[in-house]
């Protein structure tokens, strides 16, 4: 918790931060995104994605910093980890809104 906004950190494999993203409520009412993604770093899409549900159900600003590294995944390696991080940030989502 930052405040009333929160700020989220998906890891995986060797910990790093590959991207950061942020998503906030603008003066339509509509949630918007921000996303900073390092070169060569593949978290960016996730780490919207991610930012915008939970800032969609909160209604507060969500930062999500991610970096994930697992050396040459399969492409189903790459979906169970998308599934998983979803899984997840529906739990963390649940406690925050809870709080």
């Amino acid at each position: 918790m930052m405040g009333k906004d929160i700020a989220f950190l998906i890891t995986g494999g060797d910990a790093h931060i590959g991207a950061a993203a942020t998503a906030y409520w603008n003066n339509e009412g509509e949630v918007v995104t921000a996303l900073q993604q390092l070169p060569g770093h593949r978290e960016g899409e996730l780490a919207q994605e991610l930012a915008a549900m939970a800032a969609s159900r909160l209604g507060v600003t969500v930062t999500v910093l991610a970096g994930i590294h697992v050396e040459n995944p399969t492409r189903e390696q790459i979906a169970d980890i998308v599934k998983e991080t979803h899984l997840k940030m529906e739990k963390a989502i649940q406690a925050a809104g809870s709080n």
